[in-house]
């Protein structure tokens, strides 16, 4: 699997118990595992050798916790994706750079990738929506802008429709991967979805007009 970005991290067994670092690297590891509404502070300060005063010293909170550690985390993501998005010159090569990268981080990045979809794609009533609600539409954002970079002449509507379908054929492979743990999937699954996806901002077929944000 062809994955030209990744995200920029550091083992977390490098990191010096105790420390802000430390206390995130945790967090991100028991989000992931147990969810946000099933990890404790206790929890937290354990795994990562510290203590509840260290951990309210930087955070003032757990919810305050969360949104430092997917503002940390997402925009490591979404730079990487931007990134791995940047020389795609076709709608096709959009569509694959996507899946390939998805697919990428979840093999090579499993912690990080199950924290962030947890939170992007899982349920939402223990997630403080109002700091993350802004934060979590730059991944659509950059979909959105190199479709429309790459394919100019097409309508916002099938755009959006396209982008709409790309997230509905990469939820497969993730609902798998949050639910089972598989993390390697067959080498021809980004060719096979992002012909299916890439196809739609051409053809003659309707589109219905999706209801989302502005992507101006």
């Amino acid at each position: 699997m062809v994955g030209k970005a990744e995200i920029a991290t550091t083992d977390s067994s490098e990191r010096p118990a105790g420390t802000r670092e430390a206390i995130l690297d945790a967090a991100e590891q028991l989000f992931a595992e147990r969810g946000f509404s099933g990890t404790s502070v206790r929890d937290i300060v354990r795994a990562s050798e510290s203590s509840p005063p260290s951990l309210y010293h930087f955070f003032g909170s757990k919810e305050n916790l969360l949104v430092e550690l997917v503002t940390d985390r997402y925009n490591r993501y979404c730079d990487a994706l931007e990134l791995a998005l940047k020389d795609a010159a076709t709608g096709f090569d959009v569509c694959k750079s996507l899946i390939d990268f998805v697919v990428t981080n979840m093999e090579q990045q499993p912690h990080t990738a199950k924290f962030l979809f947890s939170i992007m794609f899982g349920p939402q009533q223990d997630v403080p929506k109002g700091p993350l609600q802004e934060l979590l539409v730059r991944w659509e954002l950059i979909i959105h802008q190199r479709l429309r970079d790459v394919a100019p002449g097409v309508s916002e509507d099938r755009l959006s429709f396209v982008r709409t379908m790309l997230n509905g054929l990469i939820a497969p492979p993730i609902l798998l991967f949050l639910t089972t743990g598989i993390k390697s999937f067959p080498t021809e699954l980004s060719n096979c979805l992002a012909l299916r996806a890439a196809d739609v901002l051409t053809d003659a077929h309707p589109v219905c007009v999706w209801p989302s944000f502005s992507a101006t």
